[in-house]
């Protein structure tokens, strides 16, 4: 079960932000997640990683962050398909003639 979903902006600005289960520790938690994001080396971030009791599922696409955090032992690919079909509700569709 997702306790929490965000969306960071590229400068880690949070945008849209829902505590599910109110387990985790509020805003902090987006904060937390852009800080350890940052403090990798390389360009290329791991999709899934984990923090303490955490674990942070992320996509990025356009320069924003979505993320899923969970508590409990899930799986990580029914979160990237969450994510992913959730930002294919934000873009633009073609139009038809």
């Amino acid at each position: 079960m997702i306790s929490q979903f965000f969306i960071l902006s590229s400068k880690g600005d949070p945008l849209i932000y829902k505590d599910f289960r109110g387990d985790s520790g509020g805003r902090d938690v987006a904060e937390l997640f852009y800080r350890k994001l940052m403090g990798l080396p390389g360009d290329e971030s791991p999709v899934v990683m984990h923090h303490d009791d955490r674990h942070f599922i992320h996509i990025r696409h356009s320069g924003l962050y979505l993320v899923a955090t969970t508590s409990e032992n899930i799986s990580p690919f029914s979160l990237l398909e969450l994510l992913s079909r959730t930002m294919a509700m934000f873009r633009p569709r073609p139009q038809r003639c």
